[in-house]
C-alpha cells in the first residue's frame, strides 16, 4: 500500500490541520442535518415538491465535494491559503442570502454557490492533511470525521429552536454564522516546516513535500504556486516515467512497420490508456461504485431522517432529537473503528459488517412507527453510518498502489462521493413523490448498502489474491 512507504510530519501544526479538517466537516455535515428540520418549511413556502427540494438541499455537501477537481487546478496559480479563506467567505454570505430567494431555482443557485465556496476551502485542507499525516492518514482523517457527528448531533436542534424563535430568515442566519467558521479553517492552511532535505522515505511524495519545505516561509503567490503544483496531478510529467518502464511508443519500430494503421491506433491507445490514472490503478477503479454509492445512502439518509419520522406522526420538536440520537451514536461507532484500526483490524472486515448491520435496519424499518422504535433505528444507523463515511477516503488509500498517483485519487475522490450524495438526493426526493412512503424509501437505501458490501467483498479477494501471487 502507498501509505507504508510514508513518514508523517512531526510539525505540531498538523494538530491544527487536523482540527480544521474537524471543523470543516462539522459545519458540512451540521447543514446537511439541519435541511432535514427546513424541508418541510421549503417546500411549503416555494410549492415545490420532495424531488426538488431534495436536490437542491443537496448541493452545499455535493458541491463541496464535486468540485475538489476544480480546487485541484485553482491551487496550481492562486494562494492555497487566500483560496480557503475566499470560500469561507463566499460559502457564508451565500447562505445568509439564501432567505431572499424568490423561487427554488435561486435557493438552489446560493446553495450551489455555498458548496463551492466550501470546495475552495476543502481541497487545500485535506491535501494537507495528506502532507502532514501521510503515513497515518485513515486513522487522522477518522479523527477528523468525529466533526460531521458532532455536526449531525448539534446543529439540527440550533436550527430548530432557531426556527421556533426567529423564522425561516433567522434560522438560515444562524447556518450563515456557523458556516463562516469555515473562514478560520482557510486560514490554517500551511505547509509543514520540520521536513528537511535528505529526511524520510524516498518516495515522490516525500520528495515533493521537502520541495515545499525548503519555500515554506515565502508567502507569495509565486511561491505558493509552486508548491502546490509539485503534488497535484500532472499527466504530462507520467509520460517520461511510464515509457522508461516499457510502455509501447506510437513511433517505435514495430508500430511503422506494420503493414496497415491498425497496430498503430491499437499501440498508440493502449499507450495513452496506460497512462490514464484510473487504468494504473485498477483496484481504486474496482472500489469506486462503494465511493458513489455510499454518498447516495449518506446523504439521502442524512437529509430524509428528520422528514421520515414527521411522516410517522411524530412532532417536529421530537423528531429532530432522532438526529441528535444518531450524532451520539456515531460518536460511540467511530471510536470503536478507532479502537479496531488499532488493532489492526482490516478496514475493510469492519466495512463490510457495518453494511449488513445497516442495511438490515433499514429493512426492517416499516416494522413500527413508534418513538422508541425510530429511536432504537436511528441509534443504529448512526452506529454504523458514522465510520461507514470512512469508506471514501479510507479505500482510497488502501487501494492506491502507487504514491504518485495518489494526489490525482485525491482529487477525483470528492467528486465521486459528491456524484453519490447529488443523485441519491434527487432519486430518493423523488422515490418519495411516486410512493409517498418513507419506509419503502428507507429499504432502498438497504438495497444499496448491500451492492457496497458486495463491492467491497470483491475487492478484498482480488486484493488477497494479488497478494499470494506476489
Amino acid at each position: 500500500m502507498a501509505q507504508t512507504q510514508l513518514k508523517d510530519s512531526v510539525d505540531p501544526w498538523k494538530y491544527v490541520i487536523i482540527f480544521s479538517k474537524f471543523l470543516l466537516v462539522f459545519v458540512e455535515c451540521g447543514i446537511t442535518k439541519s435541511f432535514g428540520v427546513l424541508i418541510p418549511d421549503m417546500v411549503t413556502r416555494y410549492e415545490s415538491d420532495y424531488k426538488t427540494v431534495g436536490f437542491v438541499c443537496g448541493l452545499p455537501t455535493t458541491l463541496m465535494y464535486f468540485s475538489a477537481p476544480v480546487g485541484g487546478l485553482l491551487m496550481k496559480v492562486v494562494n492555497p491559503r487566500i483560496m480557503a479563506i475566499s470560500g469561507g467567505i463566499l460559502s457564508a454570505v451565500s447562505i445568509i442570502c439564501s432567505p431572499l430567494a424568490g423561487s427554488i431555482y435561486i435557493l438552489g443557485i446560493m446553495l450551489a454557490l455555498t458548496g463551492f465556496g466550501m470546495s475552495l476551502t476543502y481541497f487545500p485542507i485535506i491535501v494537507s492533511l495528506n502532507i502532514y499525516c501521510a503515513k497515518s492518514f485513515i486513522f487522522a482523517n477518522t479523527l477528523t470525521i468525529f466533526g460531521s457527528t458532532c455536526g449531525a448531533f448539534l446543529v439540527p436542534i440550533i436550527v430548530e429552536r432557531s426556527l421556533e424563535a426567529y423564522g425561516y430568515t433567522g434560522a438560515f442566519l444562524i447556518l450563515g454564522g456557523i458556516c463562516l467558521h469555515t473562514l478560520v479553517c482557510g486560514a490554517v492552511v500551511r505547509p509543514p516546516k520540520d521536513m528537511k532535505k535528505g529526511e524520510g522515505s524516498t518516495s515522490t511524495s516525500t520528495a515533493q513535500h521537502e520541495l515545499m519545505i525548503q519555500r515554506a516561509d515565502s508567502t507569495s503567490r509565486e511561491t505558493w504556486s509552486d508548491e502546490t503544483s509539485n503534488f497535484l496531478p500532472r499527466m504530462n510529467d507520467d509520460t517520461p516515467r511510464t515509457q522508461k518502464k516499457g510502455v509501447p511508443s506510437c513511433n517505435s519500430n514495430d508500430t511503422v512497420n506494420s503493414p496497415n494503421g491498425t497496430r498503430t491506433l491499437c499501440e498508440s491507445l493502449t499507450s495513452r490508456m496506460k497512462l490514464f490514472f484510473l487504468f494504473k490503478e485498477p483496484l481504486y477503479t474496482l472500489v469506486m461504485p462503494a465511493i458513489v454509492f455510499f454518498g447516495y445512502v449518506n446523504g439521502a439518509w442524512m437529509l430524509f431522517l428528520v422528514p421520515h419520522a414527521e411522516g410517522a406522526g411524530i412532532q417536529l420538536s421530537r423528531a429532530v432529537f432522532l438526529s441528535s440520537i444518531a450524532g451520539i451514536s456515531g460518536i460511540f461507532g467511530r471510536i470503536l473503528y478507532l479502537v479496531l484500526l488499532h488493532f489492526k483490524v482490516d478496514s475493510t472486515l469492519i466495512f463490510c459488517v457495518s453494511s449488513v448491520i445497516c442495511a438490515t435496519s433499514f429493512f426492517i424499518d416499516s416494522v413500527s412507527s413508534s418513538y422508541t422504535f425510530l429511536a432504537v433505528m436511528a441509534s443504529i444507523q448512526g452506529f454504523t453510518m458514522f465510520h461507514l463515511d470512512c469508506i471514501p477516503h479510507a479505500m482510497m488509500k488502501l487501494s492506491v498502489r502507487s504514491e504518485e498517483n495518489l494526489p490525482q485519487a485525491i482529487a477525483v475522490n470528492p467528486f465521486l462521493f459528491g456524484l453519490g450524495i447529488i443523485v441519491g438526493d434527487f432519486i430518493s426526493g423523488h422515490l418519495y413523490d411516486i410512493t409517498l412512503s418513507f419506509s419503502f424509501l428507507f429499504m432502498t437505501f438497504g438495497v444499496v448498502l448491500v451492492i457496497i458490501t458486495i463491492n467491497l467483498v470483491i475487492y478484498k479477494l482480488i486484493d488477497r489474491r494479488r497478494l499470494r501471487d506476489g
